[in-house]
């Protein structure tokens, strides 16, 4: 963990670091410079077991969290009337993960992660139109976006191309919210990193 965390913060670009769940705790483990933590990051362990309970009460202190699980007892729980971390729209699968969900959440104000990888998996699944995906892009109450790429299948955290989903409105964004690079970077060279960070600065001045 530790040193992933060097590894990132040395390299030119890089603003701040999303902590997220994945890395081998360090004893000890701090963090330098500006982060925001993800779901169930935890410096102690690989990731937090639990994150939400049954009742739907959020068991994590990140700034931004994966909704629960659709099969899951929280899933019919968590939105009620609880104060809960920005909620991330996901995929089919999960709360969140289809246009319907997304239109609730918009309809209560919810402050949202739009992770734009995940709207491709919706839209390629049939299960976000364009009235709702519109309304999402232009919400008032976006608190962060995460950008990678993928088929339209699955979410596969690959690294972006030119013309990856929602790329361009993501670097639109960048001067009025955080953007958050989630390729995996422990499977590319410097060069490549480099490469991530400079697609997404492209013709912007200013990035997040």
């Amino acid at each position: 963990m530790a040193r992933a965390f060097a590894e990132l913060a040395a390299m030119p670009g890089v603003d701040g670091i999303q902590l997220t769940p994945g890395c081998q705790p360090t004893a000890d483990f701090a963090a330098r410079g500006t982060t925001r933590t993800h779901h169930g990051f935890t410096p102690r362990a690989f990731r937090t077991r639990e994150v939400w309970a049954d009742d739907g009460a959020c068991l994590v202190a990140s700034d931004s969290v994966h909704p629960p699980r659709a099969d899951s007892p929280a899933a019919a729980r968590f939105l009620d009337g609880r104060p809960t971390p920005i909620l991330e729209t996901m995929y089919p699968g999960y709360a969140l993960g289809d246009g319907d969900a997304l239109d609730d959440a918009m309809d209560r104000g919810l402050a949202l992660a739009v992770d734009v990888s995940h709207l491709h998996i919706q839209r390629t699944q049939g299960c976000l139109g364009d009235r709702t995906l519109a309304r999402v892009l232009d919400y008032d109450r976006i608190a962060e976006i995460h950008v990678s790429a993928n088929d339209g299948r699955h979410d596969q955290h690959r690294p972006l191309a030119a013309d990856s989903f929602g790329l361009a409105w993501a670097r639109a964004r960048l001067a009025d919210v955080p953007v958050i690079l989630e390729c995996y970077f422990h499977r590319l060279t410097l060069a490549q990193r480099l490469a991530q960070i400079a697609l997404i600065r492209e013709g912007v001045s200013d990035v997040r």
